[in-house]
Order: structure tokens, then C-alpha cells, then sequence
């Protein structure tokens, strides 16, 4: 496929999500959820609603920002803020056991789950980090849903992967969405993968506005 054709596609792909989000607007309450489902020959469609058996919730509009369903429902801005206020000294000292910066954890965390330590994900993650059971097995013994495990574990896979990639918190983001071994795979650069192209930025957003002193 030639690269007008990609771009073209690409294009396409972002202009139906944006008609979708403009849908969503239209009928937006507290938040609206943004559907992708594939038609017969497998293009990706974007809609306020499901359209078929293959839809599935692909992001959130929260009123500010697009941010991912991973195994929890949609919650409002205030709602957020709440969560994140109340697990904070939680994330403040798993951080500062492990040397990995609360406010990383905690933007891992909101993109993740929205703090929600009941969340699960379709793929089996868990928790709020919606940390993978076989991942957590590499550290012990953990029961993910109980709070400050999963942030205990998933605080320690951070902190490795920091390690591994020099300290470079890009990679180390994509390699916690992705898998370390995608990372190194693809030369050391964040995947090809759509949802981990959207993952980084998003969670590098909130890293850095979380380092504000009225927010960390």
C-alpha cells in the first residue's frame, strides 16, 4: 500500500472519529463513549453507539480529553479527581519505596483503570495498574484487587522497565502497554501498535501536568 493511500486512510479514520465525538456531543451528559466496530471487509467505523456484534468501547470523552476504557466504566471529571485524591498517599509511598515519581504511577493509573481497583480488562489485567496475573507472577504472590498490591507490583514492573530503557520513561510507558520485548523488537522505538501509539502520549500528558506542585 502506497503512502497516499495510508495517509488517506488515516485521514479517513481520524474524520470519523471526530464526527463521532461530534455525535456523542450532541446527547453528552457527564461523559460519552466513543464505539469502534468493523464492518464485513474489516475498515473500522467510529460511533456514539454500537452498530454490530464486533463494537466495542474504544475511548472515553471526559469532557476534556480522550482516555481508554480498561475494564471499568466511565467516570465524570469530579469523579476522577476524587479517586485520585483519595488513593494518593497510597501511590505516594509505593513510589517512593520503589524510586519511580508518584506523579508516573498515578497518570499510569488514571489512563489505566480511573483508579477504579475493582477494574478489569477483556484481556484479564487487573486492578488499578490492570496488572496481567502472569506479569505479577514474576514478583510473587499478589492479590491484584487489594490496592496496594497492585500498585506494589505494578510500581516494581515500572521501575524495571525504567531500568531497562536507560531511564527513558517513553519507552517505558510503551513497554508497559506493549511488552518489553515489543519495545526491543522494534529497535528500541514505541510500537506500531495504534493502541500504544495512543497510550504514550496520554499517560506522558498527565505524568507532566501531574508534576505541578497543586497536583503531585
Amino acid at each position: 500500500m502506497d503512502s497516499t493511500r495510508v495517509e488517506s486512510n488515516r485521514l479517513a479514520r481520524c474524520f470519523m472519529l471526530g464526527m463521532a465525538l461530534c455525535a456523542a456531543g450532541l446527547a453528552w451528559a457527564d461523559e460519552a463513549r466513543i464505539y469502534r466496530s468493523y464492518d464485513a471487509s474489516g475498515r473500522p467505523t467510529f460511533s456514539d453507539r454500537p452498530l454490530n456484534r464486533t463494537s466495542q468501547v474504544f475511548a472515553v470523552f471526559d469532557g476534556n480529553r480522550l482516555w481508554p476504557r480498561a475494564g471499568g466504566t466511565p467516570v465524570t471529571t469530579a469523579q476522577l479527581s476524587a479517586r485520585r485524591s483519595a488513593f494518593d498517599p497510597l501511590v505516594r509511598r509505593v513510589a517512593q519505596a520503589h524510586g519511580v515519581h508518584a506523579a508516573l504511577l498515578k497518570a499510569v493509573i488514571e489512563v489505566e483503570s480511573g483508579f477504579n481497583a475493582r477494574a478489569r480488562s477483556p484481556k484479564g489485567a487487573i486492578g488499578l495498574m490492570q496488572v496481567m496475573p502472569t506479569t505479577a507472577a514474576r514478583y510473587g504472590q499478589y492479590d491484584l484487587y487489594a490496592p496496594e498490591q497492585n500498585v506494589e507490583v505494578g510500581a516494581r514492573y515500572l521501575r524495571d522497565l525504567l531500568s531497562m530503557f536507560g531511564g527513558n520513561v517513553q519507552l517505558a510507558v510503551a513497554a508497559y502497554n506493549a511488552g518489553e520485548n515489543a519495545v526491543i523488537r522494534h529497535g528500541r522505538r514505541i510500537p506500531p501498535y495504534q493502541e500504544t501509539q495512543r497510550y504514550v502520549p496520554m499517560v506522558l500528558e498527565r505524568y507532566h501536568r501531574f508534576q505541578s506542585p497543586s497536583l503531585n
